[in-house]
């Protein structure tokens, strides 16, 4: 039994998981019975094509007028190609619309206006960043639409508008809010007219609230919004400048939250979040991140420390995502705490926290086995052996980020333990600050015809030391998930890492090795062979950097990643047109390239703008960055090689059809 023998029915729950263009160009090409089923009218009921922005009238108009009846959702977010004549149409044809996405466009308000009148059966609006829709518009929401349930919006006023019409602003926005009935979500972030008396009558519905960026919000509108808004679920007021007292006010009356965002709020500390903590038990999401220490700040601006996260490791067991990026008063002590006690934690960010090492990796190995994604970039003390243990026993984990850890060197993902290894953190040594290598054996000889043992610790300023052979009673292989790996400036990483992790992640989808400039044509040569998946691929490198990859590095990839959409060559000196040439013809999928051009590459603009479009035909390529080398370093001496201007491009092209 083929596809070709499933029934229609059976056929069109398949496509609806497709988007419009791959309707439209494959299943229209393929057979006529897939060509009679691309133009059902259950495949038409959502359209979406959120930043398409070739989208024009012409394309948009007849799929209105023909499925106009059958349309329930259309999210044309970012596409301003479409004018007055397709706002229009949505109101005349759309006449059972539910959801619409209208953020980031050029509607004005007499069409907004239109569709509100000619379309009330509206449950989810966004029209968030619609610059040309007025406050005074907004006033026949409630009228137009009484059962909206999801609003989503952003008007930024002129300063000297606000100043003169500020009572009637709030009033409007105020009338909004309260006669939206319905109401469960609201998302109003970085708006300029969200005032705490916006909020003076309450939502009593209200679920899901996003305040961020909304600097105009004080303890006092917190006040009015946790009083009448009991049941909150979800709530952000991150970027803002809500201090410990409005904290207070939301532990006492919304006990029910699950999800609370308070990041970079420079005002909340420990004292805050431990009161919502003590009395929100069913907190699942928490973000506390600050700023992260490569941001160039002169301090860290995340004010948690392990005294939060013992207090969440009591009251919130069902914690599932904790972030506290920039956190530096957060240690091992309190990862532990963590892992411990919140057995469902999925997600994990402690991105800057200088003080987490190795036995924080220990802690997740042991007791997150439910862990998917992490981030431990600019975590100076992890090392490739606490790395290797984490991914060896978090058998779930996704995403991995570990930026700028130059302790990672000698990876070895070649193994799976079930068992737990017999080690501890009390094994773990004190920081030695020669930076002496150290050899460590996870699991006993008697092994190692099973499986290659991780025999190296690696270099490292507090890693493992002889890590003790554990009584390992059963071991399984079990295939690697890990889909997001970024290793950017690692600096230590070079081929025989790189050949572990091909061989060991083959389901990677996005992997980045920027900065990573001890890696080769062979390191590449092993990711092209065994990781058949991969769509985005960085191999960029700074401009003090000498990248050793060549024209062989871009020869694997055209010849074996056939699903690789985005690659990454920012400041590659050993590429040439040739090799450009030859990835644009093998590699029908690519849809985006960067590459930087000008002497020190080799590289020139022209000719490889020539060499791109006799490839694939009309291309857009946009100079990201043009660095003129002697006004950056003006001591250098005066020459023709020095003084060439460079350009980072960033060539985009639709994916080239294969024969």
């Amino acid at each position: 039994m083929s596809i070709y023998d499933l029934s229609d029915p059976l056929l069109l729950q398949i496509f609806q998981f497709l988007d419009h263009r791959d309707v439209c160009l494959a299943l229209r090409q393929t057979c006529q019975q897939w060509y009679r089923l691309s133009y059902d009218f259950t495949l038409w009921q959502r359209l979406r094509f959120s930043g398409f922005s070739q989208l024009r009238n012409e394309h948009f108009l007849p799929l209105l007028r023909y499925y106009g009846d059958s349309i329930q959702e259309i999210d044309i977010s970012g596409c301003k190609g479409i004018d007055a004549l397709g706002f229009n149409a949505i109101s005349e044809h759309c006449k059972s619309l539910r959801k619409l996405n209208l953020s980031d466009t050029y509607i004005a308000g007499e069409a907004f206006l239109k569709i509100c009148e000619e379309c009330p059966k509206i449950k989810e609006l966004n029209i968030f960043d619609c610059q040309f829709i007025s406050y005074k518009v907004l006033s026949s929401i409630p009228t137009c639409l009484q059962g909206l349930r999801k609003l989503s919006m952003l008007n930024r006023l002129d300063p000297l508008q606000y100043v003169l019409n500020r009572s009637s602003v709030i009033s409007v926005y105020q009338s909004l809010i309260k006669n939206c009935k319905e109401l469960v979500e609201l998302d109003c972030k970085a708006s300029d007219f969200v005032e705490d008396d916006i909020f003076s009558d309450g939502i009593a519905n209200l679920h899901s609230l996003n305040l961020s960026h909304c600097t105009g919000v004080s303890d006092d509108g917190i006040q009015s919004i946790a009083v009448s808004c009991s049941a909150l679920r979800h709530l952000n007021i991150s970027h803002t400048y809500i201090s410990n007292r409005g904290m207070e006010v939301i532990s006492r009356c919304c006990k029910y939250l699950t999800h609370l965002d308070v990041s970079d709020c420079r005002n909340v500390t420990d004292i805050g979040v431990c009161m919502v903590a003590h009395n929100c038990h069913e907190l699942r999401h928490l973000d506390v991140h600050g700023e992260s220490w490569m941001a160039l700040r002169p301090h860290s601006t995340g004010n948690i420390t392990d005294v939060t996260l013992k207090v969440l490791a009591s009251w919130c067991p069902s914690l599932e995502y904790l972030d506290t990026t920039g956190c530096w008063g957060v240690t091992d002590d309190g990862v532990r705490a963590i892992t411990t006690a919140c057995k469902n934690l999925q997600h994990l960010e402690v991105r800057g926290c200088l003080s987490i090492s190795d036995q924080s990796l220990l802690s997740l190995a042991d007791n997150s086995r439910e862990l998917r994604s992490l981030n431990i970039s600019e975590c100076v003390k992890v090392t490739s052996a606490g790395l290797n243990l984490l991914v060896t026993k978090c058998t779930k984990l996704q995403f991995l980020k570990a930026e700028t850890c130059h302790y990672l060197a000698n990876l070895r993902f070649s193994c799976q333990v079930q068992h737990s290894v017999g080690c501890s953190c009390s094994q773990l040594p004190a920081k030695d600050v020669r930076g002496s290598s150290f050899t460590g054996q996870i699991f006993p000889k008697t092994l190692e015809r099973h499986f290659q043992c991780i025999d190296e610790a690696g270099t490292s300023s507090g890693g493992f030391q002889a890590l003790c052979r554990p009584q390992v009673e059963k071991c399984k292989i079990t295939p690697c998930v890990l889909s997001h790996l970024d290793l950017s400036f690692c600096s230590n990483i070079a081929d025989d890492a790189i050949q572990q992790v091909a061989s060991f992640c083959q389901q990677l989808k996005h992997l980045s090795l920027m900065g990573c400039y001890l890696v080769t044509d062979k390191g590449i040569g092993h990711i092209a062979k065994h990781c058949k998946l991969l769509e985005h691929l960085n191999l960029s490198c700074s401009r003090t950097q000498r990248s050793k990859l060549t024209d062989q590095t871009l020869s694997e990839l055209a010849g074996l990643c056939h699903s690789l959409k985005h690659l990454n060559l920012y400041n590659g000196v050993c590429f040439s047109e040739k090799g450009i040439g030859q990835l644009m013809n093998r590699c029908w999928s690519l849809r985006e390239l960067c590459l930087t051009t000008g002497t020190r590459t080799k590289l020139d603009a022209e000719v490889i703008c020539r060499a791109i479009m006799s490839a694939r035909g009309d291309c857009i390529g946009k100079i990201q960055a043009e660095m003129d080398c002697q006004q950056r370093w003006p001591l250098l001496p005066a020459s023709p090689r020095v003084a060439t201007m460079e350009r980072n491009i960033l060539f985009k092209f639709p994916r080239k059809s294969s024969m």
